[in-house]
């Protein structure tokens, strides 16, 4: 493929994803959204599992906090969307900082089950606190942000505004993508890949390898707390399942979904699930099991990811001739870390 014609199929995307919620309506709009925050939500967690290695089934925590913070904010603090996502942030990173220079002391089998104790604790904390939380029934009529203070706000300066709180979510999501690109090309990302690979020898070499984790372990809390605030404003609702281990679970499922070594592999992988579960729920209960059968089917026949299996059909479609194989194209699955 001629080079100047690479990023073709990208900005197609950006002028659809741009053109998107002047073609759909209410409801239509509302799950888009959710597909733009879930995919920010799977994001962060690859930065545990693809750039370090860390299997995490507790990540549904920082989630969890952010939606309970905007919760306690939007309803007794302020409005302001940007004071709103600074403060899920500044929580995402003391939380996550907190947690992670626990749970990093143990690695492999050790690592997992104490994220999940972990988030356990939270959902248990969130029930036993009826006062506050709203127990069992959480926290309901949360109203939206607006991107300016004030009792006259325009209409399309509200988040109230589907569009408006679309747009939002795209910029913040392509910024997120921007980040994590930059990420993987900069010397801290080679790093992170270091320590995927072989996080003993990394050790041997010098490296701090558990402040490296923490590091990574504090950007995907952050990411995910801000992810949190805006799914407490879309939905006006906070339920104590976030905090849920099955959360943790769903979110992994999407990252592998899409496949791990790809920038873009978890968005899709978020939208493949949602769609999944919006469409095929409404017409069974059973769509847990179609599920479990795209998975198997996704195990077996790409094992990579959805995204990764995308771009080499491209590929041999762009070149015919050409015999790239599946590891020249995208990353290699990533070992566990330690």
């Amino acid at each position: 493929m001629n080079p100047k014609y690479k990023h073709w199929p990208l900005l197609a995307l950006l002028v659809i994803a741009v053109a998107l919620p002047h073609l759909t309506r209410g409801t239509q709009t509302e799950f888009v959204i959710e597909i733009l925050i879930t995919g920010m939500f799977a994001l962060s967690l690859n930065i545990l599992i693809g750039r370090l290695g860390l299997i995490s089934f507790g990540h549904g925590l920082f989630l969890g906090v952010g939606a309970y913070l905007a919760a306690f904010m939007l309803r007794h603090v302020a409005e302001n969307l940007f004071v709103l996502l600074a403060a899920a942030l500044l929580v995402g990173v003391v939380v996550s900082l907190v947690v992670g220079a626990m749970v990093l002391r143990l690695g492999g089998v050790g690592f997992v089950m104490i994220t999940i104790a972990f988030c356990q604790l939270f959902y248990v904390l969130v029930l036993s606190t009826q006062a506050w939380s709203g127990g069992i029934n959480g926290i309901s009529s949360i109203p939206r942000p607006s991107l300016w203070a004030g009792a006259d706000v325009p209409a399309w300066l509200s988040l109230d505004n589907g569009i408006t709180f679309y747009y939002v979510a795209l910029l913040l999501l392509l910024a997120l993508l921007r980040g994590l690109k930059r990420l993987d090309a900069s010397p801290l990302g080679a790093v992170f890949a270091g320590i995927r690979q072989n996080p003993m020898r990394m050790r041997a070499l010098g490296y701090p390898v558990r402040r490296f984790q923490l590091i990574g372990f504090v950007m995907a809390g952050a990411v995910a707390a801000v992810a949190g605030a805006l799914h407490a404003s879309l939905f006006s609702l906070v339920d104590p399942a976030l905090l849920f281990w099955t959360t943790s679970g769903e979110v992994i499922l999407m990252v592998i979904l899409g496949g791990i070594g790809s920038l873009y592999g978890p968005l899709v992988g978020a939208a493949l699930f949602l769609a999944l579960f919006h469409y095929l729920g409404a017409l069974t209960d059973h769509w847990r099991l179609v599920l479990g059968m795209v998975f198997v089917l996704m195990v077996l026949y790409a094992p990579n990811g959805l995204v990764p299996l995308l771009v080499n059909a491209w590929h041999r479609w762009c070149r015919p001739g050409s015999q790239r194989s599946g590891a020249d194209a995208v990353p290699a699955l990533p070992k566990e870390g330690g």
